[in-house]
């Protein structure tokens, strides 16, 4: 347990205190628990960015939005974006971890998908919801993308959740705003991402800092956007 609380270490003098107030797990079901991405003109917002901002692009899988938390290293719960708790279930999945070398409590958030890829790039519906997972457990996977609370960058959030043997999504990174044109045609054409069942890509700054700076509203988030 020493040797996997060694590893952990960089982890857990990042975690913050949840206070009930700020854990997605304190809404009542029916409301949604995760925010939205950045709402608005993608365009204009990278513009706004500095030439050298690092910005991580990821997939945007079509699946299921679900938070996990872990208490004194257990998986406590489970809730889907409507905060339904739906604990019993995701710990019958085989790719979430049911414990993890962390007394700290810590909340990850992360899709739900259907291994076998039946995205539909002309779907209007931009996240399909995946209904009676509970008997297509062999089909579905968790891919986790966020830890709450956390104060390092992305890309190390998910080497961190790597770690903690979660699946994490792939990754580009570009600090070069004319390249994300580049990319997109890329996934358009298939060569992108392509492990997934997706609807576009999600542009992440990767910087905590700037991440905080940009912040959030009630309803979405002003650090990461989704394109297509």
């Amino acid at each position: 347990m020493k040797e996997e609380n060694k590893g952990s270490d960089h982890l857990i003098r990042n975690l913050e205190r949840i206070s009930p107030e700020n854990s997605i797990f304190n809404y009542k079901s029916g409301k949604k628990a995760f925010l939205s991405l950045g709402q608005g003109n993608d365009r204009e917002w990278l513009r706004s960015l500095l030439p050298n901002t690092r910005i991580i692009l990821e997939p945007r899988i079509i699946g299921s939005s679900i938070g996990l938390q872990y208490i004194d290293g257990k998986l406590n719960k489970a809730i889907n974006e409507n905060s339904e708790d739906i604990t019993k279930s995701m710990k019958s999945l085989k790719n979430i971890p049911k414990s993890l070398p962390i007394k700290k409590r810590i909340e990850i958030k992360g899709v739900l998908y259907a291994n076998k890829n039946t995205s539909d790039k002309n779907n209007k519906t931009e996240f399909i919801e995946i209904q009676n997972f509970t008997t297509q457990l062999k089909r579905l996977r968790f891919c986790a993308f966020q830890i709450y609370h956390c104060n390092i960058n992305h890309f190390q959030s998910l080497q961190e959740l790597k770690k903690l043997n979660f699946e994490i999504p792939q990754t580009q990174f570009t600090n070069f705003i004319s390249d994300i044109e580049i990319y997109l045609q890329c996934w358009k054409e298939g060569k992108l991402f392509k492990s997934y069942p997706t609807s576009g890509i999600v542009m992440k700054i990767n910087s905590r800092k700037l991440q905080k700076y940009l912040g959030e509203n009630n309803l979405s988030l002003h650090w990461a956007y989704a394109i297509k």
